[in-house]
C-alpha cells in the first residue's frame, strides 16, 4: 500500500451543514450561530433540524443570500416577548432575594401557556380536549398554530426553497407507523406544512397530516438529526451542530432540579452515543476504503469491486456547540420567550460559533486515515 494511504493528514472540508435540535425557546441560540457563519463569509450547503430547528432551518434554506439573516432576526424579534406585568414585578432582585431567581422565569412560562404567543399559537377556544372529549386529530390540542403557518408563509420564500443551493431537511415522526422521517428538499418539494409538522409537538400542538398521515415533532423520536447526515453518501465537511439541551449537570436537589433535568436528559436524544456508533461505522467504511486500493488490480467483473463501493474515505468534521444555562431556568425554559432571555441566548450562539471558526481546528488537527468523524468540543464543558 502506498505510503500516503496509511499516513494522517489535514483534509479541508468542501461543503458546510448545519444541524439543529429542537427546543422551542432555546432555539434563538441556533439564531446567533447562523449569524456568525454568516459573519464569516461562510455560506451553508445543508441545514437539518427539528422542531424550532426546522423553523430555523427553513428561514435559512427558504430565503436567498441578502435576506436570510433579516428573516432569521425578523423571526427571532417577533418571538420576544417584552416582559411585563407580575412577571416583570417578580424579577425585581427584591423579590428574587424571598422567592428566588427562578419564580419569575416561571412567571413568564406561565403567561405563556395562559395568553399564547403572537405569530406562533394561541391557546383553543374550545376546551372539550382538555377535559377527555373526542375531536378532530387536527384539533388535538391545547394550541391553535395558525398564526404560526400565517409567520411562515410570510418569511419563508417556499417558490425559492423548492431550487435553493441550500439542502432543507426537517424531521418528523410518523404517528401510526411511529417512525421518524425526514422530509429533504432534494427528495420532495417542501411546505409549511412540512415545517409545522417537524414541531407539532403534542400535546400542545395538533398533528399534522401530509400525503394522508400524521405526524407530530420529531424530537419526541429523536431529537438529534445527525443521524440524517451521518448515514448520506459522504464527502469532506464541517458540521455546526447546535444542541439546546445539556448533556451535563450536578445531581439534582428540588422537584424544579428534577423536572428540568429529567427533561434535559429526554430531548439530548444521546447525541454522544449516536456519534460513537458512527464513528466505529466510519472507520469500517474506511478500512473498506483503503483496502480497495490493495485490491486495484481486480478484474472488472470480480464481486469484490462491489464491495469496495461500500468504503468511504471522507472526513466528517463535528463541530459541537451547547446552549448555555441562564440562571433561574427550570423545566419550562423551553416556552420562556421573554425577549431579555431570547437575546442572551442568541449572543452566546453567535459567541460561541464565532470562536469555533476562528480557531478552525479543522485546519490544524491532523486526520489518521482511518478516522471518518472528528469531534471539535466547543461546548461550554469541552475541551477547545
Amino acid at each position: 500500500m502506498p505510503a500516503a494511504h496509511k499516513t494522517a493528514r489535514i483534509v479541508e472540508p468542501q461543503r458546510t451543514i448545519l444541524v439543529f435540535q429542537g427546543g422551542g425557546a432555546l432555539g434563538a441560540y441556533q439564531a446567533g450561530v447562523f449569524e456568525a457563519l454568516e459573519e464569516s463569509g461562510r455560506k451553508p450547503d445543508w441545514v437539518v433540524g427539528t422542531s424550532i430547528g426546522a423553523i430555523n432551518a427553513a428561514l435559512i434554506a427558504g430565503n436567498p443570500p441578502q435576506t436570510r439573516r433579516a428573516r432569521l432576526a425578523e423571526f427571532w424579534d417577533r418571538m420576544s416577548r417584552p416582559e411585563s406585568g407580575l412577571a416583570a414585578a417578580w424579577s425585581l432582585p427584591e423579590s428574587c432575594l424571598t422567592l428566588g431567581d427562578g419564580f419569575g422565569s416561571t412567571l413568564r412560562s406561565l403567561q405563556t401557556m395562559t395568553f399564547g404567543l403572537a405569530g406562533f399559537f394561541l391557546p383553543r377556544a374550545n376546551a372539550g380536549f382538555a377535559f377527555g372529549l373526542a375531536t378532530a386529530p387536527g384539533e388535538a390540542s391545547f394550541y391553535d398554530v395558525t398564526p404560526l403557518r400565517e409567520t411562515l408563509c410570510e418569511l419563508v420564500d417556499f417558490d425559492y426553497l423548492a431550487g435553493s443551493p441550500v439542502r432543507l431537511a426537517v424531521g418528523a415522526v410518523d404517528i401510526e407507523s411511529a417512525r421518524l422521517h425526514y422530509f429533504d428538499s432534494h427528495q420532495c418539494r417542501l411546505g409549511p406544512e412540512h415545517i409545522l409538522a417537524s414541531g407539532a409537538l403534542p400535546p400542545a400542538f395538533p398533528p399534522v397530516e401530509i400525503d394522508g398521515r400524521l405526524y407530530w415533532d420529531g424530537g419526541i423520536y429523536s431529537n438529534t438529526p445527525l443521524e440524517w447526515i451521518l448515514r448520506q453518501p459522504r464527502i469532506h465537511s464541517l458540521c455546526l451542530f447546535a444542541t439546546l439541551w445539556q448533556q451535563d449537570d450536578q445531581a439534582p436537589q428540588t422537584l424544579r432540579d428534577v423536572l428540568r433535568r429529567s427533561k434535559e436528559i429526554q430531548y439530548a436524544s444521546r447525541a454522544d452515543s449516536l456519534i460513537a456508533i458512527e464513528s466505529e461505522l466510519h472507520q469500517l467504511r474506511h478500512a473498506v476504503n483503503l483496502l480497495s486500493y490493495e485490491l486495484a488490480e481486480l478484474k472488472p467483473q470480480s464481486p469484490l469491486r462491489e464491495l469496495a463501493r461500500l468504503g468511504c474515505g471522507s472526513v466528517f468534521h463535528l463541530v459541537y456547540l451547547q446552549a448555555p444555562r441562564l440562571s433561574g431556568e427550570d423545566h419550562t425554559k423551553d416556552i420562556e420567550f421573554e425577549a431579555g432571555r431570547v437575546a442572551e441566548r442568541r449572543a452566546a450562539g453567535f459567541a460561541d460559533t464565532t470562536r469555533a471558526l476562528r480557531e478552525k481546528p479543522w485546519e490544524k488537527e491532523k486526520v489518521a486515515r482511518a478516522e471518518g468523524i472528528v469531534v471539535h468540543d466547543f461546548s461550554v464543558s469541552g475541551g477547545n
